[in-house]
C-alpha cells in the first residue's frame, strides 16, 4: 500500500511540474514578446522624434518676418517629414504647427501667425499620434499603440559670424546710412574711389563668376574685406553677370560663355520690380516661374561699410554689418556700359542663413540667424 501511494504521489508531482513548466514558459514568452514590442516602440518613437526635429528645423529655416515665410514653414515641415522612410507618409496640416515670438510662448495657430508675422521666431511641430503595430504582446497591449512626437525650433540669437556671403560690399556714408526696408539704387565705383551709395566687388579667385554665388568664408562685423582691383566698368560687368544669372539671363554668351543654369542657377521667381514681401508671399503660395531654379537666389548677404573706413592704398574696407538684401530687378545688359545701377531692398528683418555662429561678447548681426532645435 505504501509503495502504491508513493507511486501516485510521484505521478502527481510530475503533473504539477509539467503544468508549472508550461505556465512558466508562457510567461517567459509573453515577457520576451513584451520586451521586443517595447523595444520596437522605443525605436519607432526615436524615428518619429527625429522626423519631428527635422520638420521643426525645416520650418524654422523659413521664418523671415513675412506671411510667406509662415506658409513656406508649413510646406517645408511636410517635406521634411515625408523624407523619412515610414510605412506611410505622416500627414500633418497647418493645425499641427504653431508659432510664437518667444520660446516659451504663447503659441498661436498658423492663421494668426500669417496675419501678424513680423515678430515670429519660433515654431512647434506636433505630429499626431501614429499607430505602431504590436507583434507579440497584443493580448496585453492590444493590436496597436499610438505614439506622438513634438519638437520646437526657432531662429537663434543674432550671429557674430556668417560663413556664406556674396562677393560684394555695399558702401554708405556715416551721415546717411542704409535704412532697413528701404530700396537702394547703388552704382559701381572703381577700387580707388571711396564714394558712398555704391558697390564694389570683393577680391576672389573665381574671376567674373565670383559674384554668381556665395563665398565660403568667415564674415565678421569689424573685419577688413579686400576689394578687387577693378575699374568701375569692370566692377559693373562682374556685378551684371552675378546678378542677371539669378534672373535666368545668361546673355550675351560671347561675354561670359561659361555661364550656365547648373553652375549659376536662377531663382525660382524672376518677376522684376517686386518687393521682398511680395516675393515671399509668392514663395508661400508655391509660385515657380522658372524650372530648375533655386529658392532665395535673389537674397544676398553682403558686408556693409562706411566710406570713411575705405583704405584706398590697401584696397580694404571695414564692415560695420553683414546684412541681407533682396535684388528687385536684373541689371542692364552687360553690353550697356552706361547703366551700372543695382537696385536692392535692405531686408533688415531676422531671417535664417545657411551657417554661422554666435560668440558671447562679440558684435552680433541681429538680422541674421540660423535655425536651432530648442526642445
Amino acid at each position: 500500500m505504501n509503495m502504491l501511494a508513493e507511486r501516485r504521489n510521484r505521478k502527481g508531482e510530475r503533473g504539477s511540474v509539467l503544468a508549472m513548466s508550461a505556465i512558466s514558459m508562457l510567461t517567459l514568452l509573453l515577457a520576451t514578446g513584451l520586451a521586443v514590442d517595447i523595444s520596437h516602440f522605443y525605436t519607432a518613437k526615436a524615428e518619429l522624434q527625429n522626423a519631428a526635429d527635422a520638420a521643426a528645423l525645416a520650418a524654422a529655416s523659413q521664418l523671415n518676418s513675412t506671411s510667406g515665410g509662415i506658409k513656406c514653414a508649413i510646406t517645408e515641415a511636410t517635406k521634411a517629414l515625408n523624407r523619412y522612410d515610414f510605412s506611410k507618409n505622416i500627414a500633418i496640416t497647418s493645425a499641427d504647427l504653431t508659432f510664437a515670438s518667444n520660446l516659451n510662448g504663447p503659441y498661436s495657430d498658423s492663421a494668426s501667425a500669417i496675419a501678424s508675422p513680423t515678430s515670429i521666431r519660433f515654431v512647434k511641430v506636433a505630429i499626431p499620434p501614429q499607430p505602431v503595430g504590436v507583434t507579440f504582446a497584443a493580448i496585453v497591449l492590444g493590436p496597436t499603440q499610438n505614439i506622438p512626437a513634438s519638437a520646437t525650433a526657432g531662429l537663434s540669437v543674432g550671429l557674430s559670424m556668417n560663413k556664406f556671403y556674396t562677393a560684394y560690399t555695399f558702401i554708405d556714408s556715416p551721415a546717411a546710412t542704409f535704412a532697413k526696408g528701404a530700396t537702394l539704387t547703388l552704382n559701381a565705383k572703381a577700387y580707388n574711389d571711396a564714394s558712398p551709395n555704391s558697390y564694389r566687388v570683393l577680391a576672389g579667385p573665381d574671376g567674373a563668376f565670383i559674384t554668381t554665388g556665395p563665398i565660403h568664408a568667415y564674415g565678421y562685423i569689424g573685419s577688413d574685406y579686400n576689394i578687387a582691383q577693378l575699374s568701375a566698368a569692370e566692377m559693373c560687368r562682374y556685378a551684371k553677370i552675378g546678378t542677371n544669372t539669378r534672373f535666368g539671363d545668361y546673355s550675351p554668351t560671347n561675354v561670359h560663355p561659361n555661364a550656365n543654369p547648373t553652375d549659376e542657377p536662377p531663382d525660382t521667381i524672376i518677376q522684376e520690380n517686386i518687393s521682398y514681401a511680395q516675393y515671399t508671399t509668392m514663395q508661400g503660395n508655391n509660385v515657380q516661374q522658372i524650372s530648375g531654379g533655386m529658392k532665395n537666389r535673389r537674397v544676398m548677404t553682403v558686408p556693409v561699410a562706411s566710406n570713411s573706413t575705405y583704405d584706398i592704398p590697401g584696397r580694404t574696407v571695414q564692415s560695420k554689418a553683414l546684412a541681407a538684401f533682396f535684388i528687385r530687378k536684373k541689371m542692364a545688359s552687360v553690353l550697356n556700359t552706361a547703366d551700372c545701377t543695382l537696385e536692392v531692398e535692405y531686408i533688415g528683418s531676422p531671417l535664417a542663413v545657411p551657417e554661422g555662429t554666435y560668440t558671447p561678447g562679440s558684435t552680433a548681426m541681429s538680422e541674421l540667424a540660423i535655425p536651432v532645435l530648442y526642445k
